[in-house]
């Protein structure tokens, strides 16, 4: 289990597609972003030192690793300027590519189940009594909005009652978490953005 100090009563509340003004925060770059920028990250290239897609080779470093990656839309092939991506490589070498959802309000938290398995999960409190992300399949993700939390949250088989996973999460406002999941497991992500690609 995942650890981390506990803040506040958890208050969920419905998200709703909204503007990625925190990752866009030019403020958190050396350079400013361009308008069509992409955010794009790799799970499974620990051992690697650059990675493709969408025609664009992105260079891998350790202390960048889980980061996401804003590169221009420009640069890519049809990918949506605005766009979030999770690249998941498993032992195999096979990729799956999960698209995820828009980033909402700063005022909020995001929790995003990234799902790069080969079943059907949930986010739920981790006894299962209250439902945070409804189903997701495999090779696509699902994000919720909720307030300030401090609370233990499980990551489930869908049809399943007892958690995969469980993590103590508490989080301030305007911190995104990312539950990834794939054949290893599941992981707990704050999520975090690297310099500019190029």
């Amino acid at each position: 289990m995942t650890r981390f100090p506990f803040l506040s009563a958890m208050c969920m509340s419905i998200c709703s597609a909204g503007s990625f003004a925190s990752a866009n925060d030019t403020s958190l770059y050396a350079e400013a972003l361009p308008e069509d920028v992409s955010f794009v990250r790799f799970f499974g290239y620990d051992y690697q030192d650059s990675a493709e897609f969408a025609g664009f080779t992105f260079d891998l470093i350790a202390e960048d690793a889980n980061k996401y990656l804003p590169v221009a839309a420009a640069d890519l092939d049809n990918v949506e300027a605005g766009s979030f991506v999770s690249i998941l490589r498993d032992e195999k070498g096979t990729r799956i590519i999960v698209p995820e959802a828009p980033r909402p309000r700063q005022s909020k938290v995001s929790l995003l189940l990234v799902n790069g398995s080969d079943r059907p999960l949930a986010l739920r409190l981790a006894d299962g009594s209250v439902p945070v992300i409804e189903t997701v399949v495999p090779a696509a993700s699902a994000l919720r909005e909720v307030n300030p939390v401090a609370i233990t949250l499980g990551v489930f088989a869908a049809d399943q009652d007892t958690p995969i996973a469980t993590f103590d999460v508490a989080l301030r406002r305007g911190q995104n978490v990312s539950f990834v999941a794939d054949g290893d497991g599941v992981r707990m992500i704050e999520n975090q953005f690297a310099p500019l690609a190029k």
